[in-house]
């Protein structure tokens, strides 16, 4: 029972880290993977965010939104860089509008898919995804209120703050817009899966219509709360709270190890950078430009 008790205790440490250790978790992550070139490394990072998410503990409809967004921007990104890559060398891995079809294929020059481009559009599928699943764990783990919260404790611009969390804010609102018009259309009769083009065109802009109707009328009621309230950018750096939140040994430890990865990585990636251009070798830092170069 005692084994249990603290096996409980633990992944609920785990799953409530403090709202600033999230934030400044999102923004060490974000350098990590412009700077990091290797898909070990990249999806290292990734499943790291995963892992983040997952002691979050979301919902099935979160699983199921998350899977949606991952799929998209994969084979989105993958695919256009596959198609569009144009740095040499290049290699053709099947062709499809060759180059001797009229109009198409003499404008474009041919369309082709290409080794090197579907490589590329894996490692930059990895670098969006990590800041994706990261961007999902804060807004499914953290209310709006913790959130503007912690970005004054980070002295954020107080409107820069509360323009950030209002738009998170809205997510779910359009959200909520959009399925209550596609749930109206459909009990209508319309489909939007058909093979009329024009009518799919024409039920999408009729979806817009209604959407951006809602948000304007949410925004400005939003607007007037504000207002009504006394916000002013001016004096929103000075606003004070009833809430109060501590980052405990958990947040400390976590963004300890992971700034001083991040830190390491930079100056790695420094050295090897002045290597590369001739600034600066040291004979005994072979090793080092060896792991640079083949781990990050």
């Amino acid at each position: 029972m005692a084994q249990d008790g603290i096996n409980v205790n633990i992944t609920k440490i785990n799953t409530e880290l403090e709202t600033r250790t999230k934030i400044l978790i999102l923004m060490c992550f974000g350098i990590l993977v412009i700077i990091l070139d290797s898909p070990t490394a990249l999806t290292f990072c990734f499943l790291s965010s995963l892992i983040l998410l997952l002691l979050s503990k979301p919902t099935l409809k979160q699983y199921r939104l998350l899977l949606i967004f991952l799929f998209l921007t994969t084979w989105g990104l993958i695919y256009s860089q596959g198609m569009f890559y144009n740095i040499y060398p290049r290699t053709v891995l099947f062709t499809i509008v060759p180059a001797e079809i009229p109009i198409i294929g003499k404008w474009t020059g041919g369309i082709r898919i290409y080794r090197e481009g579907l490589y590329h559009g894996i490692l930059q599928s990895l670098r969006f995804n990590t800041t994706l699943v990261l961007g999902c764990y804060i807004v499914w783990s953290t209310q709006p209120r913790d959130l503007l919260l912690a970005f004054g404790k980070l002295h954020v611009p107080g409107a820069l703050a509360f323009m950030v969390t209002t738009a998170l804010h809205f997510i779910p609102v359009i959200a909520n817009e959009a399925s209550t018009v596609i749930r109206s259309q459909r009990l209508r009769g319309f489909r939007y899966f058909q093979l009329n083009i024009f009518k799919v065109f024409r039920g999408a802009v009729n979806s817009f219509r209604p959407i951006i109707a809602g948000n304007i009328r949410h925004a400005s009621n939003l607007g007037d709360s504000v207002e009504s309230r006394g916000f002013s950018p001016e004096t929103a750096s000075q606003r004070t709270s009833l809430r109060d939140s501590r980052m405990n040994r958990l947040d400390y430890l976590i963004l300890g190890v992971i700034v001083i990865s991040m830190l390491s990585v930079i100056s790695l990636k420094i050295l090897y950078f002045c290597y590369a251009n001739n600034l600066y070798y040291g004979s005994w830092l072979r090793g080092v430009y060896t792991f640079t170069r083949e781990a990050l």
